[in-house]
């Protein structure tokens, strides 16, 4: 998979295989980006966690089908994690597999959701539930989208940022705190723009290197799910009122002090992370009942024989994984506000 960098929409043609079928799925809230492209075909979805299901596959399946998309037909999602998830899943499984590309337009999907080759959707009101794994050819990375983005959508990216500099780098995980803190997305100066460039590139970059060690997320892999245990719970409790960045922020602090209580943090590691994901504006705990999101965590995917398997950071840079007894963490965490 390649990654290419550019502010300049138009730069996306020359990737495109020649001699293809070019269909694109594209959130309707970018659209008007692409309108100059040349013969590709539209499909525009109102993208949301709850339009994140097989319904919606399958009307884009009738759709490619309909306009003669053939096995030699080029696939392109542009969007955000939603819509990258759908676009990877549609064309991983379309005539058993077709060639994708993805454009990810918000800060979310650009530094961790289009990248590793995860492709999902939701079911029975469960996250990721159905999906694959298969790689895009590319993906195409560029700032140009952001500075129309609500402020809330923006943010949530953050939260995923720092997830994966907490696990490999302590000292880009500071320098990203320093830069949210003051970054304005809306009126970024040129400064700025190069520094979110640079950040960006460096999460990506980790992240692909897990992946291309561990694709299928049998162990190294694993702990991108730093958080993520708790924030899929929250999600599904919370039934679309949570971003899932923001569940991702509530999720990794839920695990730092699950850390803290086993004994492999230092008892000030919690409070700094809640202060540093405060500064950057993110809420670390929206005050719910860990029994109450309990049946959720039992859905998870990473269950096997009622043991579940966790990450746990420890400091800046390391994080362990354990396996806990379903029962084990119902005690540790009944008392846990996430």
């Amino acid at each position: 998979m390649k990654l290419y960098n550019s502010n300049n929409i138009k730069d996306i043609q020359s990737h495109i295989p020649k001699n293809s079928g070019i269909f694109a799925i594209i959130d309707n809230k970018v659209k008007d980006y692409f309108t100059d492209m040349e013969n590709w075909n539209f499909y525009t979805i109102s993208a949301s966690e709850s339009l994140k299901t097989l319904d919606t596959v399958s009307g884009i399946y009738s759709w490619l089908m309909k306009n003669n998309a053939d096995r030699d037909c080029f696939i392109i999602g542009a969007g955000g994690g939603v819509t990258t998830d759908i676009t990877g899943f549609v064309a991983s499984t379309y005539k058993r597999g077709v060639r994708f590309a993805l454009v990810p337009t918000t800060l979310l999907s650009a530094s961790d959701a289009a990248i590793g080759g995860k492709n999902g959707v939701n079911h029975l009101g469960v996250k990721n539930m159905v999906g694959t794994i298969t790689q895009p050819e590319w993906i195409w990375q560029s700032t140009v989208f952001f500075k129309t983005l609500e402020k809330r959508i923006f943010k949530e990216g953050i939260a995923e940022m720092l997830k994966t500099f907490i696990l490999y780098d302590a000292s880009y995980y500071e320098k990203a705190v320093h830069f949210f803190s003051h970054y304005s997305h809306s009126s970024p100066t040129k400064a700025d723009e190069r520094k979110l460039r640079e950040l960006i590139r460096a999460c990506a970059d980790m992240k692909m290197k897990v992946v291309e060690k561990d694709e299928k997320d049998k162990g190294a892999r694993m702990f991108l799910n730093l958080g993520h245990t708790f924030a899929h719970a929250l999600e599904s409790y919370l039934k679309g009122k949570v971003l899932h960045g923001e569940a991702v922020a509530a999720g990794i602090y839920a695990s730092a002090q699950l850390s803290e209580k086993a004994g492999l943090c230092s008892s000030g590691f919690p409070v700094k992370l809640k202060e540093d994901f405060l500064s950057v504006g993110l809420k670390p705990c929206f005050n719910i009942s860990f029994q109450l999101l309990f049946p959720a965590v039992r859905q998870d995917k990473k269950i096997s024989s009622d043991n579940i398997s966790i990450i746990l950071p420890v400091r800046l840079g390391k994080a362990v994984k354990r396996k806990i007894p379903m029962e084990e963490l119902f005690e540790i965490c009944k008392d846990l506000k996430i």
